[in-house]
């Protein structure tokens, strides 16, 4: 009892611990002071739930409930139980407290369990326009526009700026595909495990891809792979009907053996009770009794073998049903996880197409270096960060959040 009381207050030290590490590793000295950081989109999240049993004096984690959510793009995350919870814009201590209420609320727990919200992963940021480098980085805490440019390789030259439209606009659309293609794919390989967990034979097309040009293609893999996994379990589960169907025939024959010697031990204990009273008479040799007394008892160890042999027959159909059900059963849980997991891919991915989506429509509309004829050209920059839709100007101090749009701009004057 002893051990288990110093395991749980152990555990306890290690739960409180791992929320306090995390902030003190995530942010700076001089930001440990200042407000503490509040989810946000496409931040990756690791929870932990333990429940205290006071009778056994220790924590014992729900593994079931604990892993790594993401903040999808509405700012919830989807949780066992309680479902979708609004997650953007609460510190981790907010969203641990909220989660452990709604198991408490949904699962009718006396007290609640304790819920750990750690961040895994900030959700990115995109560097665009005047840029060496435009694209998406990873998000820190005191993140500002100055350190956010420095991720993209600086602010581009003047002298850079020739055909930097045209280039940025086919960038911006090569990445919008790339994602676009993953996207895709991801919707088929739901909808195959769909397929799946239905028992189906064929793919629902999703109404998402039915106009894509590769939709055949992409179809026409997932489909190879549904048919493959379905020819795969039932070779596992015609193997074992084929094993019952075998054991089904044996008992078929030990039933009719054993007919058989029931009718011949009748026989033969008749014989052997007739000689007996030959023998009392003394009528008959006491030698031809004792030899079907043999006969007798040879007939009744046969019987007790055939009935033994049913009964592992028995068993092993019993066995081959058990493992039959147990391959269901697990490719059903494989299935789930899977699709679970392919659900949190298409969200994140859709967040990203969306992103990208609008930095391909800024480089579109973006209509390059204005500059006033004669004298010296001088270059200037100018800044904006696109935050939930709204275009904020910026200065180089300014913060960042992650999902932010940061935009510079060259502009060149005489």
């Amino acid at each position: 009892m002893a051990k288990a009381r110093r395991a749980g207050f152990a555990g306890l030290s290690v739960l409180l611990a791992g929320p306090i590490a995390a902030c003190l590793m995530a942010f700076p000295a001089s930001a440990q002071q200042s407000e503490p950081y509040r989810l946000n989109v496409s931040d990756k999240l690791v929870v932990r739930v333990v429940e205290w049993k006071a009778s056994e004096a220790l924590f014992e984690e729900w593994t079931a409930l604990g892993g790594e959510y993401l903040v999808g793009p509405t700012g919830t995350t989807a949780f066992p139980f309680i479902g979708e919870t609004e997650s953007a814009g609460k510190t981790p201590s907010e969203l641990a407290d909220a989660v452990a209420k709604g198991l408490q609320e949904s699962l009718g727990l006396i007290t609640a369990p304790t819920v750990s919200v750690q961040i895994a992963q900030f959700g990115p940021i995109y560097v665009t326009g005047d840029v060496q480098s435009p694209g998406e980085y990873q998000y820190s805490p005191g993140l500002n526009v100055i350190k956010a440019l420095s991720l993209a390789g600086g602010e581009r030259r003047a002298t850079d700026s020739t055909g930097r439209a045209e280039r940025e606009v086919l960038t911006s659309s090569g990445q919008y595909d790339v994602l676009r293609e993953q996207y895709l794919r991801l919707l088929v390989r739901r909808a195959r495990l769909d397929a799946e967990l239905a028992g189906a034979s064929e793919i629902a097309v999703p109404d998402e891809i039915a106009q894509s040009e590769d939709a055949q293609a992409l179809v026409a893999a997932e489909q190879a792979i549904l048919e493959a996994n379905s020819r795969q379990l039932n070779s596992q589960t015609g193997a074992l009907q084929d094993q019952v169907a075998l054991l089904d025939r044996e008992l078929e024959t030990f039933t009719q053996k054993r007919t058989t010697l029931e009718r011949q031990l009748g026989l033969a204990e008749e014989q052997l009770a007739n000689v007996r009273n030959l023998a009392d008479e003394g009528l008959s040799l006491v030698s031809r009794v004792s030899s079907l007394e043999s006969n007798v008892a040879d007939f009744q160890g046969r019987l007790l073998d055939i009935d033994t042999a049913v009964l592992q027959a028995r068993q092993d159909i019993g066995e081959a049903d058990r493992e039959r059900a147990r391959l269901a059963d697990v490719r059903v849980s494989e299935l789930t996880a899977e699709r679970q997991e392919v659900d949190g891919q298409i969200a994140e991915l859709g967040f990203k197409l969306a992103t990208q989506e609008g930095l391909v429509r800024e480089a579109v509309a973006y209509s390059g270096i204005a500059a006033a004829s004669g004298g010296q050209a001088v270059a200037t920059y100018t800044y904006t960060i696109v935050r939930g839709g709204e275009e904020i100007p910026a200065d180089t101090t300014s913060e960042v959040k992650a999902g932010d749009v940061v935009i510079a701009r060259l502009q060149v004057s005489q």
